[in-house]
C-alpha cells in the first residue's frame, strides 16, 4: 500500500508546482490558496475512495489499538499498571483529545456526519443517559453476585488496598468527560453504525462489548465483570435507538463513580 500512497502525495505536489507555474509571479501568491484548495479536494476525494475495511481498521487501530496493546501487557505481567499521578492523567486526556480530532477529519472526510453517529441533541437524552446508568450499576451488582455464587473463587476477595487521593478535581473532571465522550464516540457511534449499516446489528453490539472487554483487561475479572452487562446495555440501546447521548451521559456518571475516590480536594 505504499507504493499508491506514495504515487499519491507525488500527484498532488506535481500539480501544485503546475499550478503556481501557470500564472505570472506577481499572482503567484494569490493562486497558491486555489491551488493548495485543490489539493484538499484531491486529497479528500482519495480518501472517500479507500474501502470500507481499511477505514474500519484504520479506526480500530487508531483509537484502540495502544490501549488494547497496554492491556493485554499488564493482564500477561509484562508491564506494569503504574502509579495513579496527575501527570499521567492529564497525558491520557491528551491523547483521547488528538486522537479524536485526527480520525474525527479523517471520518469527515470520508462523509461521516454528526448525526450519523448519533451526536444530534435532544432533551431526553440526559434523561435516558442517567437512567442508562442506574440500569448499567444494577446490572454489574447483579452480574458479579450471581459469579460470585456460581464460582466463589472468580472473583477476589477481602479488603482491597486504601486508594489514595491523588488527582485534582480538574483532571478528575477532564478524564472523566473525555474518556466517557472518547469511547461510546468509537466503540458504539462508529463501529455500531458502519456494522449495523452492513446489516451486522448483532455483531455491532459483540464487537462493541469485545472492545470494551479488551481495553479493560488490565482491571482484571472485575473489569470484565464490569464491561460485558455495560457493553451489552450500550449496544443494544444505541442500535435500537440510533442516540449517543444516553451513552455518554451514563459513561460519564459511571467514570464519576469510579474516580470518585482519587480526587485530592
Amino acid at each position: 500500500m505504499r507504493a499508491p500512497v506514495q504515487s499519491a502525495f507525488a500527484v498532488l505536489r506535481e500539480n501544485n508546482e503546475q499550478c503556481v507555474r501557470t500564472v505570472p509571479a506577481a499572482r503567484a501568491r494569490r493562486y497558491s490558496y486555489g491551488c493548495h484548495s485543490g489539493n484538499s479536494v484531491r486529497m479528500r476525494n482519495l480518501l472517500q475512495k479507500l474501502p470500507f475495511p481499511v477505514e474500519f481498521a484504520v479506526i480500530m487501530a487508531g483509537a484502540f489499538g495502544y490501549s488494547s496493546v497496554v492491556s493485554a501487557l499488564i493482564l500477561a505481567h509484562l508491564r506494569g499498571t503504574g502509579a495513579t499521578s496527575e501527570i499521567h492523567a492529564w497525558r491520557s486526556v491528551a491523547f483521547q483529545i488528538v486522537t479524536l480530532v485526527l480520525l474525527g477529519a479523517f471520518l469527515w472526510a470520508r462523509g461521516w456526519k454528526m448525526k450519523r453517529v448519533g451526536l444530534d441533541s435532544n432533551w431526553r437524552d440526559g434523561a435516558w443517559g442517567v437512567g442508562l446508568a442506574v440500569a448499567s450499576f444494577l446490572a454489574v451488582m447483579a452480574t458479579a453476585m450471581l459469579v460470585g455464587s456460581l464460582l466463589p473463587h472468580a472473583i477476589p476477595h477481602g479488603t482491597p488496598a486504601a486508594i489514595k487521593p491523588v488527582l485534582s478535581p480538574y483532571v478528575v473532571g477532564a478524564l472523566v468527560l473525555v474518556n466517557a465522550f472518547y469511547e461510546e464516540f468509537f466503540a458504539a457511534g462508529y463501529v455500531a453504525t458502519a456494522l449495523k449499516e452492513k446489516g451486522h446489528p448483532d455483531l455491532a453490539i459483540n464487537i462493541g462489548v469485545a472492545i470494551r472487554v479488551v481495553v479493560h483487561l488490565f482491571q482484571g475479572v472485575a473489569g470484565v465483570l464490569m464491561m460485558i452487562p455495560i457493553g451489552l446495555l450500550f449496544g443494544t440501546y444505541y442500535v435500537k435507538t440510533g442516540r449517543l447521548w444516553p451513552l455518554i451521559v451514563a459513561h460519564t456518571l459511571l467514570n464519576a463513580w469510579s474516580f470518585a475516590p482519587y480526587i485530592r480536594w
